[in-house]
């Protein structure tokens, strides 16, 4: 059995952002299993959707790295993807800013059927017909619903990919997230779900469906009235409640075997509201936490016992949000545990060890002065390892990239747990600011000077012992005895 998680849209790729952090601090279901992830975007160049594909790079360089991936603590869920992650309905190429009327060949319509081209025309506006369409669907799910039952699973690239690995696992867990109230999400849940439904129709597989649909959880404010086709925040509640509506009646064909209504009363507000492209990079959210969160309890669920279709509605009880909060059935204490460890080990490693490294490296300091470097590193067996050797330089790095993209994403689901309507996102690295905005909530404590200390002295006393080889021996006691602490 394989885990398959499919982001459409702005918000569905950050929600597998969030998926692939809480992969990282280990806590999908089945560890050895495979984690397949896609996303699904007419706009390439969406800023949220390049962040989730950073991270994604980040994980992979650092998890399948051979000085890294002997461990077995670290980023234990191996995730994989296609060469290109990201499924674009307009990568024939053809047009940069393709057209609705272009895309269906409208003026050879009119030519050949008048019939279909007056059709057309009733269900799409002239303004839906004629905006480019590179952006996104612009909060019109009409428009993306044709245009995605058009071209999904269609030629090679990540769709094929993924119906490949699907067709080989009988018992794989399908995992989509997207938005209900937008364009791209609100179009992609209905129509990809049934297209993969069709597609594994009659095969003898057992494959389940699940899915997070994201109810509205941000507002803001457009100053750029009716000019372009663009979503409307004073529209998001009427398209949920008329999606609602239609998902009651449309899934009773069984397409998904679970579906999670996710969604938060007191929405923030984005600052900068953006049509598309890479000025749209929202910060990350507790809501997309829950999405991951979902998609995990998905993953490990046997499903129901009759074979029928489940709806779960996660929200929150209190203003501001905690970690009792959290749906693990523990009152948020596996998961806090599991995220502190990583949270301690991303300090500890940015604030302490890797500077320490460096500065060995350059000869700024000798190494004689931290035990657990001779133990880790000179006298690592069966080979003496190098801080000179690039390869070791160069996975070093990839480790603190990854703890740096980490840092910022829990720092933001952090704060907007505040919902007081705005706050200022933390777009870039500051790892003052980071250790400040987690910490202010005491249950995630900040590493300070006492259990640095301890954490020293723990590294010292281990005498080189850990599990994996290499530097990956080095990063598995660290990240151990963070859990200690």
């Amino acid at each position: 059995m394989g885990y398959y998680a499919i982001g459409i849209g702005g918000t569905g790729a950050k929600c597998l952002e969030s998926l692939m952090h809480l992969a990282a601090a280990g806590m999908m279901p089945d560890k050895k299993e495979e984690l397949y992830v896609l996303f699904v975007d007419p706009d390439k160049a969406n800023g949220c959707l390049e962040r989730a594909v950073k991270t994604l790079e980040c994980y992979k360089t650092f998890s399948n790295n051979p000085q890294l991936a002997a461990q077995p603590h670290l980023l234990q869920t191996k995730i994989d993807s296609d060469t290109t992650p990201i499924f674009s309905p307009f990568d024939d190429g053809n047009d940069d800013k393709p057209r609705l009327e272009e895309f269906f060949n409208y003026a050879g319509l009119k030519l050949a059927d008048d019939g279909a081209a007056d059709l057309f025309e009733v269900l799409y506006s002239e303004k839906e017909r004629n905006t480019q369409l590179h952006e996104g669907f612009r909060g019109h799910p009409s428009i993306g619903a044709a245009v995605m039952a058009q071209t999904v699973f269609g030629g090679d690239g990540p769709w094929k990919t993924f119906q490949t690995k699907v067709a080989k696992d009988p018992d794989a867990k399908i995992f989509l997230a997207g938005s209900i109230f937008g364009g791209t999400g609100a179009s992609g849940f209905p129509t990809i779900a049934k297209l993969i439904k069709s597609a594994l129709d009659g095969k003898p597989i057992t494959a389940q469906i699940g899915g997070a649909l994201i109810l509205p959880y941000f507002t803001f404010i457009d100053a750029g009235g009716d000019k372009q086709l663009r979503a409307k925040a004073e529209h998001f509640l009427m398209n949920t409640q008329a999606a609602l509506q239609y998902y009651q009646r449309w899934n009773k064909d069984l397409v998904y075997n679970a579906i999670y209504l996710i969604g938060d009363d007191s929405q923030v507000q984005v600052q900068n509201f953006s049509l598309g492209g890479k000025a749209q990079q929202n910060a990350q959210h507790f809501i997309e936490l829950y999405a991951a969160l979902a998609a995990i309890h998905f993953f490990g669920d046997d499903g129901a016992a009759d074979g029928g279709a489940r709806y779960f509605r996660l929200d929150r009880a209190n203003n501001p949000l905690n970690w009792a909060d959290l749906p693990d059935g523990d009152g948020g204490v596996k998961i806090q545990s599991q995220l502190r460890s990583l949270y301690h080990f991303s300090v500890a490693y940015l604030d302490v060890y890797k500077p320490m490294l460096d500065e060995i490296r350059s000869g700024k300091i000798s190494g004689n002065n931290a035990p657990w470097y001779i133990d880790f590193f000179k006298r690592n067996t069966p080979n003496r390892i190098s801080l000179n050797d690039t390869k070791i330089e160069e996975s070093l790095n990839r480790v603190k990239v990854y703890c740096e993209d980490f840092l910022v994403w829990l720092a933001n689901v952090q704060h907007s747990k505040d919902n007081n309507g705005k706050f200022n996102p933390l777009d870039k690295f500051d790892l003052t600011g980071i250790v400040n905005r987690i910490s202010s909530d005491t249950t995630m404590r900040p590493l300070r000077a006492k259990a640095l200390n301890e954490l020293w002295r723990n590294m010292c006393s281990a005498n080189g012992k850990s599990d994996g080889t290499g530097i990956g021996k080095f990063l598995s006691a660290l990240y151990q005895n963070c859990k200690k602490i």
